[in-house]
């Protein structure tokens, strides 16, 4: 009786919305990618605003829009959210230790109402400038809670279409975003920017009221010690036909993983992220999420609107809404796309298209940005970059990069790879100003040079995927542990089999068929007595 998982009974088999209450759960949480999209696509609009710069720019006679922006104060209000981010990323790890999953997303809800309500009320820059760093470190922890939900409670099978749907949250939330920026970017007051900031209350007080009803992750309460609760919650995340034998498989093989990667690792967990195979983990996981700044994303995302704009482009805003609209049909894709295609081979694809579509942004942007045709070439490369950066891109890094770590270290590892994602965006966007705004380089209208930079940059990325990212659809996040362990090579991620965890399957099953038997024994001799 006790054998490994038949083809029948793999994970792998079953369809996508089999364990449908997972689906549910993680779905609930992945309304917190919500605020990212959000945040890039309504913050975005502000600066191309006439509402927004009324208060917060200067008249400027001889700018497109009537009015100027100073190129430091849109740095900052881009950038100070990330530097909030940041700081969450960072104590996630360590605040993951006392605070469960749950409460972590409750406390990045809270920041979120905060920063919120400190942006409304702002007359003044420091005040604008608080709120952005406030809600960045809402940004931060909505960001990274969730994927660590999913991580923690999907089956193997599902986790990539889940990652897929977080990221369809963060692409409704950009055509949220842009679609009310559009409506609201005519209103000659406050309420221009208002509007689009009282959005913002949306999906956090959803969560909040979501989040008591939700079971914590079975991984989280191994890692402090909590078998029965485990136990019990992953009863909640499967199906309710799965079998007691399937259940404490899956359960023996999360311990023992646990148990196994906390005797190779003991001590301080942030210096373990450093020491013998986390090494490998934690660079890696860190490089995959820099590729997100790395694909010039930040400059289309965060200044596309701006840059239609100053690029002589008389519908800006419309177009910003049409570029959102394909991020969001192509994100949808990739939700069927990512359990058929292996997380390399749609990488590569991706860097490569986004590499040819930037480049031909930039050449038309130097020479024939302003003609009417050069504006529609313009237009149509820029959507063609965030499809593919929206189908094989940012779902995939998200989930790669957490795929990748340790369960004992995935809060400190994912935490720290984002967080230094936020970084790098941090670095994009407050330097992207020089290149872009008239009063400064003017790379945007007069030479189309900016995106000559992000053509490079992603070709390098390509080279980089193929040596040196592994495999890992359709693995368990303990069969990762056991190949990262091993020292496999990633190129033969996806040929190896994974001795150990199978093993720990099968000690499982013959667990729960002896304590299956046990009862059947016990209710027998009752009957004969």
């Amino acid at each position: 009786m006790a054998e490994v998982l038949t083809t029948e009974q793999s994970p792998s088999k079953e369809g996508f919305f089999h364990h449908y209450r997972a689906f549910l759960y993680c779905g609930v949480a992945c309304l917190g990618a919500f605020q990212l999209g959000l945040d890039l696509g309504a913050i975005a609009g502000f600066q191309a605003m006439p509402g927004f710069l009324m208060v917060f720019g200067f008249p400027d006679k001889t700018a497109v829009l009537g009015w100027g922006i100073d190129p430091t104060v849109q740095q900052l209000i881009s950038s100070l959210m990330l530097v909030g981010a940041i700081v969450s990323c960072l104590a996630i790890g360590p605040l993951g230790k006392v605070l469960n999953r749950r409460w972590m997303i409750f406390v990045g809800c809270c920041f979120n109402h905060l920063g919120v309500i400190l942006m409304m009320v702002a007359t003044d820059l420091a005040t604008i400038y608080a709120g952005r760093i406030i809600i960045g470190v809402s940004v931060g922890i909505l960001d990274v809670l969730p994927q660590l939900y999913i991580h923690e409670c999907a089956p193997g099978a599902q986790r990539g279409s889940l990652l897929g749907a977080f990221n369809v949250l963060v692409s409704v939330g950009l055509l949220i975003g842009s679609i009310v920026d559009n409506y609201t970017s005519t209103i000659m007051s406050k309420n221009a920017y208002r509007i689009p900031l009282g959005v913002f209350f949306i999906c956090p007080v959803l969560l909040t009221i979501a989040l008591p009803f939700m079971p914590e992750t079975p991984r989280w309460l191994i890692e402090h010690n909590k078998p029965e609760q485990a136990r019990k919650a992953l009863r909640r995340l499967r199906h309710q036909d799965t079998s007691p034998q399937l259940l404490e498989a899956e359960l023996q093989e999360i311990t023992v993983a646990f148990e196994k990667e906390s005797a190779m690792t003991k001590g301080v967990a942030v210096f373990d992220l450093f020491s013998k195979t986390n090494l490998r983990r934690t660079l890696l996981s860190v490089a995959i999420m820099t590729t997100l700044t790395g694909s010039g994303a930040v400059f289309i995302l965060v200044y596309g609107t701006y840059f239609f704009a100053i690029a002589g482009q008389t519908n800006a805003f419309a177009e910003s809404v049409g570029m959102t609209a394909a991020g969001l049909a192509a994100t949808l894709f990739s939700m069927w796309l990512i359990t058929r295609i292996g997380r390399r081979t749609i990488l590569m694809i991706g860097f490569a298209a986004q590499s040819a579509a930037m480049l031909i942004v930039a050449t038309v942007c130097q020479y024939r940005s302003t003609s009417v045709v050069g504006g529609r070439v313009l237009v149509a490369f820029t959507i063609i970059y965030l499809f593919f950066y929206n189908m094989c891109i940012a779902p995939y890094v998200y989930l790669c990069a957490g795929e990748i770590p340790t369960q004992r270290l995935r809060g400190y590892t994912l935490g720290l790879s984002i967080g230094v994602s936020f970084l790098w965006n941090w670095v994009a966007s407050y330097t992207a100003p020089y290149f872009l705004n008239p009063l400064e380089l003017n790379w945007a209208s007069c030479g189309g040079k900016y995106g000559y930079i992000w053509t490079v940059s992603n070709a390098l990325i390509l080279v980089f995927v193929f040596f040196f990212v592994p495999e890992t659809k359709d693995r368990t996040l303990e069969e990762i542990d056991e190949m990262f362990e091993e020292k496999i090579p990633a190129r033969k991620f996806k040929q190896y089999r994974c001795a150990r965890t199978e093993e720990a399957r099968v000690v499982g099953i013959q667990m729960a068929e002896e304590k299956q038997n046990g009862a059947s024994d016990h209710v027998e001799s009752v009957r004969s007595e």
